[in-house]
């Protein structure tokens, strides 16, 4: 594929390649283990405690799913039925 024929912005495509999504989305699900973690074994101990790791826990859900839009926009974006047709003219 030709950088002229993409049509995605600087940034945006940056910001969703795949190897940047999939580190974005192994780091959240990391964060959100240690979250859970945290919540099953010391959360009952103390209220800020309980409220920390569910704070944690939610950063991590955020960031993996800020991972996983990046992976979707690039499977989303490879069954684009304009990029096949190119070729065929």
């Amino acid at each position: 594929m030709n950088k002229s024929d993409d049509n995605t912005p600087p940034l945006l495509s940056a910001r969703f390649s795949l190897p940047v999504s999939w580190r974005r989305f192994k780091w959240g699900l990391a964060l959100f283990m240690v979250g859970a973690a945290l919540l099953i074994l010391g959360g009952y101990l103390h209220p800020i405690m309980k409220w920390a790791s569910i704070t944690i826990l939610l950063l991590g859900f955020s960031l993996a799913m800020a991972g996983y839009a990046g992976i979707f926009w690039h499977r989303i974006r490879g069954l684009n039925p304009r990029r096949s047709r190119r070729g065929d003219d």
